[in-house]
Formats: C-alpha cells, structure tokens, sequence
C-alpha cells in the first residue's frame, strides 16, 4: 500500500453522499500544480473521505478552490475515453484532510485570510470536540 501527501485545491462545491451499506462519503477532486514556469502542468486526483472526516469537511464548507493538504491511499484506475482509447485516473481514498492558509490575499473555505504568514500551517483537532475546520494528519504524516 503507498500512503501520499499532497497539497492542492478542490476543483467544484462538495456534496456528501451515502453508500448503499450506510456509510457517509465526499467525492472530490483535487488540482496539484506540479512543476515550476513553463515546465508547470496540473493533476488531479479523485480523493474519497469517509464518514466523520467526510462530515468534517462538509461543517467546514469546503468549497471549490479551497485548499487542502490530503494523506491517503494512493491508486490508479482505468477508464475508458470518449474516442475508445484508455485513460487513467489518480486516487486517493481514506483521505485524512486539513485545511491550508490562503497566501495572496486569497481565502480559504473558512474566509481566513493567510496572506500575513503564507506558511502551510497543520492546526491540531480541538480536544473538547468543538470543530475548527482542520482535522489531524496521522502521526507518521504529521511528523513527516
């Protein structure tokens, strides 16, 4: 199994759904700048979150264009195209999530305004259950 971490913003509005065995699940897409200049091009991973951190992001309205740091399972699938050739798709499921500060004057899901830092900052889950729109990475990850 190969775990990855990526930063990137969610591509359209999120909608929670629900499994025909009754699990809570978000389906979401996320762009990943990769490279630098002329060289920069984007991917996207279809990400998969499942139940209270799928309910988390969801209280935390993430939208489209916020930005997110995202650790899961990483997978390929492969589909077919429109013109019958092979395409193929990143995935990550079980996604653990949190929020980044918005840089450049740019908001975040949360309408924070990280421009005075610009840092990519993990805040810790509240222990009194009270939700801040971040969720913890995984030790391993976190420490990382």
């Amino acid at each position: 199994m190969t775990i990855i971490t990526t930063i990137g913003r969610i591509t359209k509005d999120l909608e929670m759904k629900k499994s025909e065995k009754g699990t809570n699940y978000v389906n979401f897409s996320l762009a990943v700048n990769d490279g630098f200049g002329e060289n920069q091009k984007v991917m996207y991973f279809e990400c998969t979150v499942f139940n209270g951190d799928a309910e988390r992001l969801i209280k935390a309205k993430a939208k489209k264009g916020s930005l997110l740091q995202v650790n899961g399972k990483f997978g390929v699938s492969e589909f077919d195209r429109n013109d019958g050739t092979p395409g193929y798709s990143l995935k990550l499921t079980d996604v653990k999530w949190s929020y980044i500060p918005g840089t450049n004057g740019q908001k975040d899901a949360n309408g924070n305004n990280g421009a005075d830092n610009g840092n990519a900052q993990v805040q810790n889950q509240p222990q009194n259950g009270d939700f801040n729109g971040t969720t913890n990475l995984d030790d391993e990850t976190a420490a990382a």
